[in-house]
C-alpha cells in the first residue's frame, strides 16, 4: 500500500541503467558474423543443393521397386522414372556429381554397399538355401546406403535452417509500439523456416524409425519359426514400401531448400532492414 501511495503522488523510484559491456557487444558481433556466413553459404550453394537432391531423387525413383518402367505412362511428371542412362551425368574433373548411375554399376556412389536390390525370388531363394537353423533375413544394403545419405543431408540442412532463424532474430530491432511491419515479416519468415526445420528433423530421424521396425519384424521372425515365411514376406514388403518413403523424403528436401531460398530472397531487404523510411516491401 505504501508503494502504491508513492506512485499515486507521482514518485518514481530511481532505476539503475543496464548496458552491455564492450566485450558483450563484441560477442554479439562475433555470433552475428558466424550466422551471416552460414546464411551466405546456404544462398551461394542453393543451386548445387537443388541439383544434388534432384539427382538423389531421380536415383531413388529409378531404384524404387514400384517404379513404372513400361506400360501406361505416369499420371504426373513428378512420377516419371528415368532410365539409369538419363540420370547419369558425365564424370569429368570439373563435374563430379555426388550420386551417379551408370549402366555398369547401377548406382556409382552407393556401389560400396556391394549388393543391389533383393528381388522377391532371390529373397526367398536365400532363405530356402540356408538349412542350418533359422535362415538369416537378407538385408537391402542399397536401401540402407541411400537412407544413410538422406539422414546425413537432413542433419546438415536442419543445422543450416536453425542458423538462418537465429540470424533473422539477430537482425531484429528494439521493440517499439510503431512501425513494426518489417518485424512482422521477420517473424513470419521465422515461422515458415521453423516449420521446414521440423519437417527436416522428421527426415533426419527416418533411419532410426526404419531400424526399429526392422528389429520388430526380425524379432517376430526368429521367435516364431513356424510363421517364418510370413514374417519374412512382411519384412520384404516393408523394405519395398520404404523406397516410396525415401522418394518422398528426397523430394521434400529438394522442395524445402528451394522454398526456403525463395522466401529469403523475396524478403531479404526487410530481413536486414526491418525499419526504413520507405514502407514498401515484398512479402511472400
Amino acid at each position: 500500500l505504501k508503494l502504491q501511495f508513492l506512485y499515486f503522488i507521482g514518485y518514481t523510484p530511481h532505476m539503475a541503467e543496464v548496458n552491455p559491456t564492450d566485450e558483450t557487444k563484441s560477442m554479439f558481433e562475433l555470433v552475428n558474423d558466424e550466422l551471416t556466413k552460414n546464411l551466405q553459404a546456404f544462398m551461394d550453394n542453393l543451386p548445387g543443393l537443388v541439383s544434388k537432391f534432384s539427382l538423389y531423387l531421380e536415383t531413388t525413383k529409378t531404384l524404387n521397386p514400384k517404379s513404372r518402367r513400361g506400360g501406361r505412362g505416369a499420371l504426373s511428371p513428378l512420377l516419371k522414372r528415368k532410365s539409369p542412362c538419363e540420370v547419369c551425368e558425365p564424370r569429368t574433373p570439373t563435374n563430379k556429381p555426388s550420386v551417379a548411375i551408370t549402366e555398369d554399376e547401377e548406382l556409382h556412389a552407393m556401389a560400396a554397399c556391394g549388393d543391389m536390390h533383393i528381388i522377391e525370388e532371390e529373397f526367398f531363394a536365400k532363405l530356402e538355401k540356408m538349412n542350418e537353423g533359422v535362415p538369416k533375413l537378407p538385408e537391402d544394403k542399397l536401401l540402407m546406403k541411400n537412407m544413410h545419405f538422406l539422414t546425413c543431408e537432413a542433419y546438415e540442412l536442419r543445422i543450416v535452417l536453425s542458423g538462418v532463424c537465429d540470424w533473422i532474430e539477430m537482425q531484429m530491432p528494439a521493440i517499439k509500439s510503431e512501425d513494426n511491419r518489417g518485424v512482422a515479416v521477420q517473424e513470419a519468415v521465422i515461422r515458415h523456416l521453423a516449420h521446414m526445420r521440423t519437417a527436416v528433423q522428421a527426415i533426419n530421424e527416418r533411419q532410426r524409425s526404419y531400424t526399429d521396425k526392422v528389429a520388430e519384424y526380425a524379432t517376430k521372425y526368429y521367435k516364431t519359426p513356424e510363421a517364418g515365411r510370413q514374417w519374412a514376406q512382411a519384412f520384404f514388403l516393408w523394405n519395398h514400401d520404404f523406397w516410396d518413403q525415401l522418394e518422398r523424403d528426397w523430394r521434400e528436401l529438394r522442395q524445402i531448400v528451394t522454398l526456403a531460398g525463395r522466401l529469403l530472397s523475396l524478403n531479404m531487404d526487410r530481413l536486414t532492414r526491418p525499419r526504413t523510411p520507405t514502407h514498401s516491401f515484398n512479402y511472400m
